[in-house]
């Protein structure tokens, strides 16, 4: 389904092993290997530097330490030579010991990083333009220890921009993201984009991504296996509406929300599923906010449910605004079998009734957590909280969710991270920060809701919905500056009109 506009997301093992089989399969050695990667890695950053820069590279005695001398050669060779090489005591790989011995030759600034030198490093770091993290690449398993902790703390302390090479040191696929790791500016990574990168919590500290090349053949890349994808598309897809449809045959989606007090969620929700295409939107609330919904709403039916069987609507939206004490409807609404998409406080309801060991029928399911609700849906199945530190296990667990719930998952961050039970998960990077305001979840659901009335397709409506959102923010983002979500809805139709072109 997603074989459009994705890219692979790699886990370290699977890059180490591209590497070996590039030497072993190919016949690349492993020297040209890393004078390619460090050539790369030097004309993507050429265009950020001025003469006058001063550089001062971290290099780790592995490959990636051996990338970084590459790196700091060809700066050297095209006039930047206001630079320092610091290196770790530990002798290295053979590649990394010649790279050493290139760069003696060419008399370069050099010292040894040791306690002892703790206070020049500390002044050439904050003085430095640009920090060069070529410590640890994709390899590291655990957390960073002894004095390397010190001298990333120390780089990240400073106000020089920083580049790492291929991933931010202290960053990996089983660390947790908790831990102490350098926080890039830029980040330069080989031949595949890394899970490790992905994370909620990770994702900021590797600054611009741009991925490189260093000679591995198209015949070993086609093959190497994906962890996760990377949805490369920045606007959704819609067939356009027919011209014979009418508000009956564009959905009828029913909204349960809106308790006494949470008024604003469920109009931003309601309102949202117009704006997304949807021809009929009935509105259930708490009879003491009948009247406060029918004059705030007056496109919407609003009504009252009191245990009647519901009419057949094309899909549900329950949640938004609706406060606490609702297991029993939930059970009856998700027996219904229609179409459902879950939100915020009907989340946590369903956690409630998932911890008390209820098994709950339902259709076609799917859910929007925030990373809060994501860790009481966790709770429900008593996931030691763990579980959501690392990258590997944070994937893992979204899979996992997925199958147990039978459900598709939108887990909304920095990023948006969509897992199913039939495909890998999807990671969308908005990267837009205006889109972290009150109300724009409740706009997300609705966007959703009013696609999964129309297509039917949780996959392909979770996808496309919170794409149309990031989009809607992006245009709300341009207009505006910043805005509520009230401002947010206005761009959602137009949105929604680009996505049909």
């Amino acid at each position: 389904m997603y074989s459009i506009g994705m890219k692979s997301l790699a886990l370290a093992k699977t890059v180490a092993d591209l590497d070996a089989q590039a030497q072993d399969t190919a016949c690349l050695p492993a020297l040209v290997l890393m004078e390619s990667a460090g050539l790369q890695i030097f004309e993507v950053w050429k265009p950020e530097l001025t003469r006058h820069d001063r550089l001062v590279f971290l290099c780790g005695s592995g490959n990636n330490g051996g990338d970084a001398l590459v790196v700091a050669r060809y700066a050297w060779n095209a006039g930047y030579t206001n630079s320092l090489l610091i290196l770790l005591p530990k002798k290295g790989s053979v590649s990394y010991q010649l790279q050493c011995d290139i760069t003696k030759t060419y008399g370069f600034e050099t010292l040894v990083w040791e306690p002892s030198q703790l206070e020049r490093v500390q002044k050439e770091l904050q003085a430095a333009t640009w920090i060069v993290d070529g410590l640890f690449g994709t390899g590291l398993s655990g957390e960073l220890r002894g004095d390397v902790r010190l001298l990333v703390d120390l780089a990240n302390e400073s106000q020089a921009k920083k580049l790492s090479v291929d991933i931010p040191s202290g960053l990996g696929d089983e660390v947790p993201v908790t831990s102490l790791h350098m926080h890039a500016d830029l980040t330069v990574t080989m031949g595949l984009e890394k899970l490790a990168m992905f994370h909620p919590s990770s994702r900021a500290s590797c600054g611009r991504i741009i991925t490189v090349n260093p000679s591995f053949p198209p015949f070993l890349m086609e093959k190497a296996p994906y962890a996760a994808l990377l949805c490369e598309r920045t606007k959704a897809s819609l067939a356009p509406l027919d011209s014979r449809e009418y508000k009956n045959s564009r959905g009828h989606v029913a909204v349960f929300s809106l308790s006494e007090h949470y008024t604003g969620a469920a109009r931003l929700a309601a309102r949202a599923c117009y704006f997304a295409r949807a021809g009929l939107v009935s509105l259930y609330c708490d009879r003491e906010a009948l009247p406060i919904a029918a004059s705030e709403a007056p496109s919407l039916m609003v009504k009252v449910y009191e245990g009647h069987d519901l009419p057949s609507y094309d899909a549900l939206l329950v949640g938004p605004g609706w406060g606490d004490g609702r297991e029993v409807l939930l059970k009856t609404l998700m027996g219904t079998g229609i179409p459902m998409v879950l939100d915020a406080d009907g989340i946590r309801c369903y956690a409630r009734l998932l911890k008390q060991g209820e098994e709950v029928s339902h259709g076609p399911l799917i859910l929007t957590p925030h990373l809060g609700e994501l860790k009481a849906l966790c709770d429900a199945f008593s996931y030691p909280e763990k579980v959501l530190r690392s990258p590997v296990s944070f994937f893992a667990t979204l899979e996992e969710l997925s199958q147990r719930l039978h459900a598709t998952m939108v887990v909304k961050s920095s990023l948006v991270h969509i897992a199913s039970e039939t495909e890998k998960v999807v990671v969308i990077e908005g990267l837009n920060p205006s889109l972290g305001v009150g109300g724009s979840g409740d706009v997300l659901s609705g966007i959703i809701a009013a696609l999964l009335a129309k297509l039917k397709d949780p996959v392909v409506s979770a996808l496309e919905g919170a794409l149309l959102h990031q989009e809607a923010g992006r245009m709300a983002r341009q207009s505006c500056g910043y805005y509520d979500s009230e401002a947010l809805l206005a761009f959602v139709g137009k949105a929604v009109e680009e996505a049909e072109a």
